[in-house]
């Protein structure tokens, strides 16, 4: 019964939305600390991502008994990026027009397309990011989970 109820839709929302949360719990606190113009820091909300896809492909597998399909783990792993980075992405659209660019400012370069459009270019390529680290990620995490005794070799 329990196996009918899991879906990779059910799955990659709920992981998609925890992820996008730590993320943005991440920013903030780094915001609070003062580091936020530190744009080496922001390569760890990528980290966060990649730790939020395995966890779900884990946790798919997991209540699947130990079998999930490829294409399923991919598909999780596409919408947990998908969701994260949809949250993230709404979290930093919404601060940047709330707080004056507080959040995004390290991000632009200069004022060539001017501030409005700054954020919507950048918003546009945290979407991309997200989608394409996330089913890039599914589909190597796969090459582990893939095996019901998560063994890479038969030895």
């Amino acid at each position: 019964m329990e196996q009918r109820g899991t879906t990779v839709q059910k799955t990659g929302t709920y992981y998609g939305f925890l992820t996008g949360l730590a993320a943005i719990v991440y920013i903030i606190l780094i915001k609070v600390i003062g580091q936020i113009e530190n744009v080496g820091l922001h390569f760890l909300v990528g980290v966060i991502l990649v730790i939020g896809v395995v966890l779900a492909i884990k946790h798919h597998k997991a209540v699947k008994h130990g079998h999930i399909n490829y294409l399923e783990g991919i598909g999780v792993g596409f919408l947990v990026g998908l969701v994260a980075a949809l949250i993230y992405t709404i979290f930093h659209v919404i601060s940047n027009f709330a707080f004056d660019s507080a959040f995004s400012y390290p991000y632009m370069a200069d004022n060539t397309y001017g501030e409005q459009q700054g954020i919507w270019i950048v918003a546009f390529i945290w979407l991309l990011l997200g989608v394409v680290i996330g089913a890039f990620v599914g589909y190597i995490a796969m090459q582990f989970f893939k095996r019901p005794d998560h063994k890479l070799s038969d030895s």
